[in-house]
């Protein structure tokens, strides 16, 4: 739904909680986002709740280099 046309998984951990609060706003407001009135005549909504802490995601950026094929794992002896 939301990504950039680059996609690499650095872009995708580092942009993962600002995706996430977009879906998030589409899914909470969508009466007012997908209603067939054309003047709504009401302002635009605020969300009622706090919003959820972002998660960390400093830990993940390391590992993206270190990730493998399925089959392809480190160690693993390879038979004919």
């Amino acid at each position: 739904l939301v990504r950039t046309s680059e996609d690499n998984m650095t872009d995708m951990v580092t942009h993962m909680p600002d995706r996430y609060k977009i879906v998030e706003t589409l899914i909470q407001h969508s009466d007012w986002f997908f209603s067939d009135k054309e003047d709504k005549g009401e302002k635009t909504p605020v969300d009622e709740k706090e919003a959820q802490s972002v998660p960390n995601i400093e830990y993940l950026l390391p590992n993206i280099g270190r990730t493998t094929a399925p089959g392809d794992a480190a160690g693993e002896e390879q038979h004919p």
